[in-house]
């Protein structure tokens, strides 16, 4: 059942007050060998304070509705991304309706989503740090910084569209870049797919 607008409001200024044990996090507190695909549609979207928080409803087919917690950016890094897309103030970068794919990383079991954010209780098995955005133009979007970003490719994914989503989002790009460079962050991407966007990117990683 969808909150109303007054209820999620409340929902996300006590989510941006709440504990720093998952609000200011790392690559420690990521699963991100486990990347987590979401299709569904825009409920709510709250830019803010620690980090800006989407409301996403899913409707597996044959089954329930099923709402997912994401979390995205920072405010510094919203900013970022609203400049490098041309996005105004006072212009969201989504909007309630929209219908998106979000590919993210479940916290680990050891960071507590109740202590962190002990009023609304996320669910852990619907909560993610989301890293990739796909829009309803189907354009690919970088998001939040935590993850690794080359584990959000997916079997039938085609290196195009990776190419002109890195090519044209340098924040994406350089998430891209960041997660290859530790050997022992855990991939599982194809190893073909990376090596072949790694050789025909336009800025390679260095």
């Amino acid at each position: 059942m969808r909150k109303k607008p007054a209820t999620w409001v409340t929902t996300a200024a006590v989510m941006a007050c709440a504990s720093a044990v998952f609000a200011h996090h790392s690559l420690r507190m990521i699963e991100i060998s486990t990347p987590v695909w979401v299709k569904g549609t825009v409920v709510s979207y709250t830019p803010g304070e620690p980090h800006a928080l989407l409301e996403l409803e899913e409707a597996p087919d044959g089954g329930p509705v099923r709402t997912w917690t994401i979390e995205g950016p920072f405010p510094g890094r919203l900013d970022r991304i609203h400049t490098l897309n041309g996005i105004g103030a006072g212009r969201a970068f989504l909007k309630a309706g929209d219908g998106i794919e979000v590919c993210g990383f479940r916290p680990k079991q050891q960071y507590s989503l109740e202590r962190a954010y002990p009023k609304m209780k996320p669910s852990p098995e619907r909560f993610i740090h989301g890293q990739v955005i796909v829009m309803p133009d189907a354009k690919m979007y970088s998001w939040g910084p935590y993850g690794k970003m080359d584990n959000c490719v997916r079997p039938g994914d085609q290196i195009p569209t990776w190419l002109e989503f890195l090519n044209r989002d340098t924040l994406g790009r350089d998430l891209w870049c960041n997660g290859q460079k530790d050997v022992q962050i855990p991939s599982v991407a194809p190893k073909e797919f990376v090596e072949e966007v790694n050789r025909r990117i336009d800025n390679p990683c260095r």
